[in-house]
């Protein structure tokens, strides 16, 4: 299996990586490998987030969420403060098959850079 490591673009900060968090994708299946990192349910969509587990976070994600109250938030790097992601744990977002509720807490790809190692 891959190692999956996601930095800020800023400043490369690792923000989360497979090693301790579960990077999912909108259907909550983990991703493993280079395949599933581009398109979302729909092979013409482009999935614009990378999804975490609630239940494995690396630590500074779940400082965010429970200061938060484990409502709704922004995800904010902590090394530079460039606005990575959210979390929302109120509503339910469903991907583009409408078929799933997508994972609470993402990061935005544009936001971030993916290393496979």
């Amino acid at each position: 299996m891959t190692n999956i490591s996601i930095k800020c673009q800023k400043c490369r900060f690792e923000l989360a990586s497979s090693d301790s968090s579960s990077i999912l994708d909108c259907h909550e299946k983990q991703i493993q490998n280079t395949a599933r990192v581009t398109y979302s349910c729909n092979d013409n969509v482009m999935e614009n987030n990378w999804y975490i587990s609630s239940t494995t976070l690396p630590e500074w994600i779940n400082s965010s969420i429970e200061e938060d109250d484990w409502q709704k938030g922004k995800l904010t790097c902590p090394n530079c403060n460039l606005r990575v992601g959210s979390f929302d744990f109120v509503g339910g977002m469903k991907c583009p098959c409408k078929k799933y509720v997508l994972p609470q807490i993402h990061l935005v790809k544009s936001k971030t850079d993916i290393y496979f190692r």
